[in-house]
């Protein structure tokens, strides 16, 4: 398996970048494409190893995307990143905008409802009903649906505070599913979140088997455990 050179290659990036605060985050996300590049190369149908090494080829020069990174990422850029926001939410309330702006991002999200995600009959459905914070985000964990085709669906919502002091991240979460043996699917599938303040998404998986045991849920920091044979939910947030 060519896992380490994934590690390596990850690691060597991080190394450019110097705000720490979101190495965990860069971190998953640059996983997660080296496993869609995999994947890609897989289908068409390389064997499992080549597509590992060429999927960290792909990625370009670690020192390169570092430098970028740290660019995008660094500290000085997230101050003037804060202030400039804080001098345009100032014109916007002394031109008295907010209560629009508000008011529709709100809107957007309580009148879009959950579509679902696959044409096929419902096998089981599981409330789950779990609120969390996330710095200035609040996430708000609803429902797992499955369905006959092997679409799994985890429907959510996120409340934003548009005067909040910290940088927003990300609106949208991400999936992790594992069989018993603690082998993780491949990803496939898609999502959709509204972009208003109080939004409302879903994110699914395809081709996923009855035999999968566990189901994790990414946001952030935050991953949220579901045994889907239980129901039993954990999570890593701070009491």
């Amino acid at each position: 398996m060519e896992e380490k050179k994934w590690e390596d290659y990850i690691n060597e990036v991080l190394s450019f970048v110097k705000f720490k605060y979101d190495h965990k985050t860069i971190r998953r996300e640059l996983a997660e494409h080296m496993e869609d590049l995999r994947e890609d190369l897989m289908a068409e149908g390389m064997d499992e190893a080549a597509a590992e090494y060429l999927s960290v080829a792909y990625m370009g020069d670690a020192a390169e995307i570092g430098k970028a990174l740290n660019e995008e990422h660094s500290p000085l850029f997230g101050w003037i990143w804060r202030i400039t926001r804080a001098l345009v939410i100032l014109m916007i309330v002394v031109n008295f905008m907010p209560l629009f702006h508000l008011v529709g991002g709100m809107a957007g999200g309580l009148f879009q409802k959950y579509e679902p995600q696959s044409e096929s009959a419902e096998v089981w459905h599981m409330e789950l009903d779990r609120e969390y914070q996330v710095y200035d985000d609040t996430l708000i964990l609803e429902d797992i649906y499955y369905y006959e085709d092997g679409t799994l669906t985890v429907v959510y919502r996120t409340k934003y505070n548009p005067f909040a002091k910290s940088i927003h991240w990300s609106s949208m979460i991400s999936l992790g599913l594992f069989t018993e043996e603690g082998d993780k699917l491949p990803k496939g599938g898609g999502g959709f979140k509204n972009g208003g303040y109080n939004g409302i998404g879903w994110q699914s998986q395809k081709g996923v088997s009855r035999e999968v045991k566990w189901l994790e849920i990414y946001y952030s920091d935050l991953t949220v455990t579901v045994d889907l044979e239980t129901g039993e939910v954990t999570d890593n947030a701070e009491t």
